[in-house]
Formats: structure tokens, sequence, C-alpha cells
């Protein structure tokens, strides 16, 4: 039997998902289109029935209902587009006009990337999957979104995620959207036309070679000779390796925490960020115009759609308000030492761990953290920086990915610059610490956090 999931559900995900600069946006929409949704500093007495309702409902009722989301995949495509479908004529004019209206502002990375994904073949349903990938591209270009989150979605196939990446590193600027170095590589010598060419085999094969200066060692396995694999590497060395830094330096990005944790006594009191959100209830004016008998009644039934509407956006804020609030007090409980530490003390942590504490769907977890931040006493952070997974240490405890970068980065930090660790050595240093991982996995480290090779960072 197919499952039906109810109209504002669809709206409810959205909010849900939205970084907050993004829902303040929304709510001044609804209030524009909306005239019985009102909002105010201080909220009259009569409505407090009213949206203390919203905030009674079932939250078992909520969860099976974004389960029902997660599990509709395509019928999202279909569903979407039927009640929200243009003219094409007007959506090509709407496009150009944004286009040129947009040509004379500047713009972040994340703008440049949604037009060009307005712009894109993909369906409804597909840029909404694309619109969540962008949001988790940061400041240098690189994708911070674990594509594993997407895959979990029932009815989702790997083929659409696929497409959808495809499309993305397409976008400009070149080499956007990667995973790691090596990806990003790859993306702008194909971008550049140089797919088939010996620079991209290199890159491809052996950039953990590139990074250790063996050049000798590429010459042998590739059959060149050791002068024309320093005329690549020179070739290469010319690619960019942060290919979203120029985007991010032209204006400056403000992050509004939605939760706020202070210690207090030894204790970390977590409260929520209510002041970017304004009181929204019910309008005065509409609710005693359904009392009116000489109103109409075809006006009633338009004022009693618009109130269910209304309500039902109140009801979906309330909500995300509140599961965003249970998962930080489970981040909180669960990372109490990296609190009291710091990052060495990051535990692992995987959103499906969470998402059972709180019964709900894991992908509910992926949706409410994506773009949340929380002001914490060791400073503003993603609330998606606490689900990482681990490594095993000598002594056969488990660390975070995180700590282990750490690690890694404090390395770095205090080598001579005249004589920079190589990736061995970097493993060997790390094994001292009873941190035991492999050298590829310490290019990988390396490489997502933008440490360039030893040879690059060598200072002459």
């Amino acid at each position: 039997m197919q499952q039906v999931l109810a109209p504002h559900l669809f709206q409810s995900l959205e909010i849900l998902q939205m970084p907050l600069l993004d829902l303040q946006q929304m709510i001044q929409q609804e209030l524009s289109e909306n005239p019985t949704l009102e909002a105010t500093q201080e909220q009259p007495d009569e409505q407090i029935e009213i949206e203390q309702g919203t905030k009674d409902v079932e939250r078992e009722e909520f969860d099976n209902e974004i389960e029902k989301l997660a599990a509709l995949g395509e019928e999202w495509n279909d569903t979407h587009y039927e009640n929200r479908q243009v003219s094409g004529g007007a959506e090509a004019e709407e496009k150009y006009q944004y286009m040129m209206d947009s040509l004379s502002e500047a713009s972040s990375l994340h703008d440049q990337l949604l037009d060009q994904l307005a712009l894109s073949g993909l369906n409804d349903y597909e840029k909404k999957i694309a619109e969540i990938v962008i949001g988790n591209i940061d400041d240098d270009g690189y994708l911070q979104l674990d594509v594993e989150d997407l895959l979990a979605l029932p009815n989702f196939p790997a083929e659409t995620l696929d497409k959808i990446l495809d499309t993305v590193h397409e976008f400009d600027p070149a080499g956007v959207g990667a995973r790691d170095l090596r990806e990003c590589l790859l993306l702008q010598l194909k971008r550049s036309g140089r797919e088939n060419t010996q620079e991209y085999q290199m890159i491809d094969q052996y950039l953990d070679l590139v990074g250790r200066h063996k050049y000798e060692d590429i010459a042998r396995a590739m059959g060149l000779t050791v002068d024309r694999v320093k005329e690549l590497a020179q070739s290469v060395s010319k690619l960019d390796p942060k290919p979203g830094r120029n985007f991010s330096e032209e204006r400056i990005e403000y992050v509004t925490p939605e939760i706020i944790i202070v210690k207090q006594d030894g204790e970390y009191v977590i409260t929520q960020n209510k002041k970017p959100y304004p009181s929204l209830f019910i309008s005065q004016k509409y609710l005693q115009m359904l009392k009116d008998p000489k109103t109409s009644k075809e006006v009633k039934t338009y004022i009693r759609e618009k109130i269910a509407k209304s309500k039902q956006f109140i009801q979906s804020i309330d909500q995300r308000m509140d599961t965003i609030y249970r998962i930080a007090v489970e981040i909180v409980r669960i990372q109490r030492d990296y609190f009291d530490h710091g990052v060495s003390k990051l535990r692992p942590l995987n959103m499906k761990t969470v998402a059972e504490l709180l019964d709900v769907h894991e992908t509910t977890i992926s949706r409410a953290t994506a773009g949340k931040f929380m002001q914490t006493p060791r400073g503003l952070l993603s609330m998606k920086y606490f689900f990482n997974p681990g490594v095993q240490t000598a002594n056969g405890e488990s660390i975070s990915n995180e700590s282990v970068k750490a690690a890694l980065a404090d390395i770095v930090r205090d080598e001579d610059r005249k004589k920079p660790y190589s990736d061995a050595k970097l493993v060997k240093l790390l094994e001292e610490q009873g941190i035991k991982i492999a050298r590829r996995t310490v290019a990988k480290y390396r490489d997502q956090l933008r440490i360039l090779p030893s040879h690059l960072r060598k200072v002459h």
C-alpha cells in the first residue's frame, strides 16, 4: 500500500532543514501572503491558547510523518511540481530577470551555486537534494556532507545521487563540491580537457607519492622519465586546491546560533536562542470576523483555510525548535568530555545513535543539524561537527576522526618548516601518541585539513 504524506509535511521538512536565515525569510514571506498570521514581540493573551496548542502536538505523529517523508523518494517531485508549477514562459522570464538583477551584486559561493542550480536540468526533487549538498559545501569549495546520510533515505537510488553530484561538479568554480583534494584536482583537470592525460593519471593514482616528492617511484610506475614527472608536477601545482576561497573573501557571513550553551556551577545549561524568532499568532481581526454573523460563508471558508495554514506553520516552527533542542541536549550529554577538555576528548558519534535515543528517523537528525550552529564555551560550532566516525587507538579505545585530525594539525603546526614531515613520518609521530592509522589515512586527513604535501610546505 502506497504511503500518503500530509501536504503540510512538505513545508515541515523545509522548515526543519532550513538554516535560520532562510527560515527568517520564509517567515516574512508567510506573513506577507497569509493575512491571518501576525507577528509581534508581545503576544495577546487570547492567542496563547492557540499557540500553546501547537506545542502540544503528539511528537510521535510528527516523527511518523517525517519517516513517511523519508520514504517517498520521487513522490516528492510529482506532488511538489503539481502544487508549484508555473507557466514555462513566466518561469523563464523570472530566471532571466533574476540573473540580470544579480549581476551587479556581490554574492557568496553558495549564492553562485544556487543560481547555477536554478538553471540546471535537474527536476524539483533532485534540486531539493542538490540544495542540501550545496548547503554543506564549505568556504574552500569542499563538500562536508557524508553522502551516506542521503543514501540512507528509502527509495533514494545511488544513481540519483551520482547525477546530482555530477551536476554540482559541473558548476563554477571548477573543482567545487569535491570531497577531497584528489577529487578537486581531477575535476579541474577534467574541466580543462585534460582527463586523458598523464597529469590526470598521476593525480588519480599517485597523489600520495606526489605529496612525498617520490618522483622516481612515479616515473617507474608510469614509465616516464623523472624530468617528465617533475614537469607534470609543476603543471599540476598551478591548479587551485581551494576553489571556493575567492568567493568567501567577497563578504563576511554572519551565523546566528540556534542553541546557546553556558557552564554554570560545573554544569552545562542549554537554552534555545529565541531572539531571531518573532512571536507568531493568529490575527485577532480575522478571529472576530469568524464570529461575526455578517461575514459571508465564502469569506469564513477562506479565513478558516488561512487560519489552518497559519496553525500548521506555527506548529512546524515549534516542532523544529523542539527537535533541535532535544538533539543539542543529547550532544552535550554524550560529548561532555569534549566540552570539559577539548577536541582530544571528542567521542565518535553517528546520527543513528542519537536518532535511537530520541526515537526518530535518522534522516530527521541529519536535516535538523544541517546548517545549524551552537554557541558553546568552546566557540561557535556546527551541530554536524559532533557527528563523526572514529578509529581505534593502541590501547583499544575509540577516538573520533576529529581528534585524530587535531593531533595531526598540531604536529604539522610545530614542525620545522625547512624540514617538514613526510606522511610516513606523520604516521610514526601519531603512533607515538597511541594513534595507529595507515599512511593513506594520514594523506586523506591531511587533504581534508587542506594541509599541503611536505614538499609544498617546505620553506627554502
